[in-house]
């Protein structure tokens, strides 16, 4: 795939995480709680990801005009700016299946937390074409009305060599 290929796969690939979190209610808002609260809630973001549904990502994602998402160095300043590009990266593709290599959750405050992972996404165009992209993901999460929210996202994906 060419270099332009490789963006559109790592825009979808760091956008995922703004489909978010929603169902997932933390009973205790600290320690181990919080943290798999989190880890739960990420998980559904990426099977909301990998059922290339933009419209379904977004539904979970806090609006803001203050920095949705940075990718690859890229400033989407609003959900419906980051929404939209999600749309467009998405035409052509057939599916995304998510590999996780780690992630951790850092409680920032009671109803704040973190999120740093990594992994690598394959991805299948229309035309069957496979690729695959290592990234790096941070997430911030907050807690808004029993649920935990995607405030913020930042993604890279390494450049091809």
């Amino acid at each position: 795939m060419t270099t332009g290929g490789q963006s559109i796969i790592s825009t979808v690939t760091g956008l995922f995480l703004l489909a978010g979190a929603g169902t997932t209610q933390v009973r205790q808002a600290g320690g181990q709680d919080l943290e798999q609260a989190v880890l739960t809630t990420n998980a559904e973001m990426a099977r909301a990801g990998e059922a290339v549904d933009a419209e379904r990502m977004f539904n979970f994602m806090l609006d803001t005009d203050k920095g949705s998402v940075i990718q690859n160095g890229e400033f989407l300043a609003t959900r419906g700016e980051a929404l939209q590009r999600v749309k467009a990266n998405l035409r052509g593709i057939s599916k995304i299946e998510y590999h996780w290599k780690r992630q951790h959750v850092t409680a920032l405050a009671a109803d704040v937390a973190l999120l740093t992972a990594e992994g690598v996404s394959v991805a299948t165009t229309t035309e069957g074409q496979v690729v695959t992209t290592p990234f790096a993901q941070t997430v911030v999460f907050v807690m808004r009305e029993g649920h935990w929210k995607a405030l913020h996202a930042h993604q890279s994906s390494p450049q091809v060599r």
